[in-house]
């Protein structure tokens, strides 16, 4: 039989091999190489017929294609994140704004470097970057606020000569997460707001990362952050050698209001200036159980672990010799031998593999004649609970050690298997930091949890947005804090808490509540029935209310000195509480209410009972009498 391809009929299955071929991100270099071809002259001869037919299968092949096709994988959802895998998906995500709040993961090593084929030196930050192109130092780009996975791969070779908020990610901003990335060998320079990873968190979360290389700019530079506003690291580190003028640091070059936990800096700091640290340059924040060995020199307001520090430094240390410097305006200097003695982190309450003492997240691991490092960054993963960690299958939750192991991976999702004793063990800081997947309580109990910290503290420091936990009780907690944003269950919510309690002890110093510190997100048919006490903003069941509280209660003792208030300390505008009630005693000095302390929020079908608080007044809700309490036609 004869051949049945003509030139006529050629084409068009030429085009759909290609179609085969390419993915929708190679569309444009697949019409690219068809004009090229000889055949395409036939099309432009006037073949009406196969134009048809290319047209039809155009519009075929891109109704047909997967949506995830822009990127290497992927929808940008939580179960299923966008997948960065090449140099060109990340530079694809830097150029799509709109993908600024979806889910990422990287799925490879990428390496930038401006000497290969693609690459280039960046003028601003990969993502997120500064749009602003005079010089008032604030941001007009569209921050990050999504979350992105480095799952332990790592970015080299990142090259940026820029100006203002400048790093991998220009800003971060409410809700962000970057976690488990590294940055090695980067090459970057700037003017404010400069840093290995990011520029500035204006809030968001950075977790298990670290950078390498050097950072240099003018005010606000940091190894792996430049400005730390309100957002929190945790468990990262950096090695970059950093320098600046004025606020440079080690790891951050200035922390607002923002925390660090856990974290260190080995690489040489110097500054032309003022606020100058081997850690952080500037500090208005918390640093907690951190350390920095390397060399800092500066002008004015130079410190080995801290150049000028107006905020909390606790359990947190310098190298005295290799710095070479005796002072810091915060923290401990120690000589090389006492900064590898064990005995130095253990006395200050440092969760270590292989002791239970300080808890049970085995955060540091420890040789003798060594510096601590972060277990996670060593290879040390703690067993991994029965389960898949799935919402069909999750993790199963038996006992201290296990619980000790969400640390390691707190985007996954769990449920108690039985009833959990932490006697014994004194933690310093939150028994879970951070949280953002989902705990099933199974209606079992976590007993007497033991907290001496600072801020953020609770059997959960965090519980980002996303969250769940449900049916979950905590009996005979005793937690003890000397800053802001302390509860039994959670320092700070932003999550949904559902048919869950608490009872014991709470105290601190500001946003303090018997189950949550400062609520952002929901808590619905729940309780309290321990002690609390602070100072500001102070409740039975939640200190400083922004989000909704629902078919709730407090029943426990509540004291402080102004906005005090038997459910809830201080509820804003953009807060809601209904059906909920409190019978506890209340006292204090300004602001004290039988229900609420202060309140510009809305509040309806919840009560207080006048005769057990002691109190005829409240901000919002109705004051009923023990009877009338006790009525069901109320």
């Amino acid at each position: 039989m004869a051949n049945s391809f003509s030139e006529d009929t050629f084409l068009p299955v030429k085009f759909v091999l290609f179609c085969r071929a390419f993915e929708i991100r190679g569309f444009v270099l697949l019409l690219k190489r068809l004009s090229e071809d000889e055949g395409i002259a036939v099309i432009k001869a006037g073949n009406s017929q196969i134009m048809r037919i290319i047209s039809l299968l155009i519009t075929i092949f891109s109704l047909s294609f997967p949506a995830y096709a822009k990127y290497s994988g992927g929808m940008g959802e939580p179960n299923d994140p966008y997948q960065i895998a090449t140099a060109e998906d990340l530079m694809l995500l830097g150029e799509s704004p709109e993908d600024y709040d979806k889910h990422f993961i990287l799925t490879a090593d990428i390496d930038l470097d401006p000497n290969l084929p693609g690459r280039k030196v960046f003028g601003k930050a990969v993502i997120a970057p500064d749009t602003d192109n005079d010089i008032s130092h604030e941001f007009q780009g569209k921050p990050f606020s999504g979350y992105f996975n480095g799952q332990e791969h790592v970015i080299r070779h990142l090259c940026i000569q820029g100006r203002d908020y400048v790093g991998l990610f220009g800003q971060l901003d409410v809700g962000a997460v970057v976690a488990n990335l590294g940055l090695d060998t980067v090459d970057i320079s700037g003017n404010w707001y400069v840093g290995g990873l990011t520029g500035f968190i204006y809030s968001g979360s950075i977790l298990a990362s670290h950078s390498t290389g050097t950072v240099h700019g003018s005010c606000s530079i940091g190894g792996l952050v430049g400005r730390n506003d309100v957002g929190s690291i945790w468990s990262s580190y950096s090695t970059a050698t950093v320098s600046g003028d004025w606020d440079i640091g080690g790891l951050v070059g200035f922390v607002n209001h923002g925390r660090i936990w856990s974290s260190y800096s080995t690489g040489e700091v110097s500054g032309y200036e003022s606020r100058i640290g081997g850690l952080v340059g500037g500090n208005f924040g918390t640093i907690c159980s951190s350390y920095s060995t390397g060399v800092v020199s500066g002008h004015r307001y130079t410190g080995g672990l801290v150049g000028d520090d107006h905020g909390i430094v606790k359990s947190s240390f310098w190298n005295t010799e290799t710095s070479g410097l005796t002072v810091s305006s915060g923290g401990i200097g120690l000589t090389t031998t006492q900064m590898q003695d064990i005995d130095t982190y253990m006395d200050a309450g440092w969760d270590l593999a292989g002791e239970s003492a300080n808890g049970t997240c085995d955060l540091w691991l420890f040789q003798e004649g060594a510096y601590p490092t972060l277990a996670i960054f060593s290879g040390h993963v703690p067993a991994e609970p029965k389960g898949a960690g799935t919402r069909e299958v999750p993790y199963l939750i038996s006992d201290a050690s296990e619980m000790g192991s969400v640390c390691y991976r707190p985007l996954a999702h769990y449920r108690l298997a039985s009833d959990i004793d932490l006697a014994g063990i004194t933690w310093s800081m939150a028994a879970v930091p951070w949280f953002g997947g989902s705990f099933d309580g199974n209606h079992f109990c976590i007993r007497s949890l033991h907290i001496r910290g600072v801020d953020y503290l609770g059997l959960f420091g965090t519980l980002v947005s996303g969250a769940e936990v449900t049916n979950l009780c905590l009996e005979d907690v005793s937690i003890e804090g000397t800053g802001d944003c302390i509860g039994g269950l959670a320092g700070y919510n932003d999550s949904s808490v559902t048919s869950s309690y608490s009872t014991g002890m709470v105290s601190g110093n500001g946003n303090i509540g018997g189950l949550v510190g400062r609520n952002d997100g929901s808590i619905t048919s729940s309780y309290n029935t321990g002690t609390v006490s602070g100072k500001n903003d102070i409740g039975g069941l939640v200190g400083d209310n922004y989000g909704s509280i629902c078919s709730s209660y407090n029943t426990g003792p509540v004291s402080g000195n102004e906005n005090v208030g038997g459910l809830v300390g201080y509820s804003h505008w953009s807060s809601r509480i209904w059906s909920s009630y409190s019978t506890s005693t209340v006292s204090g000095g300004n602001s004290i209410g039988g229900l609420v302390g202060g309140n510009s929020g809305t509040i309806w079908s919840s009560f207080w009972d006048t005769q057990t608080s002691g109190l005829a007044q409240s901000a919002g809700g109705t004051g009923l009498t023990t009877e009338q309490m006790q009525a069901i036609s109320t």
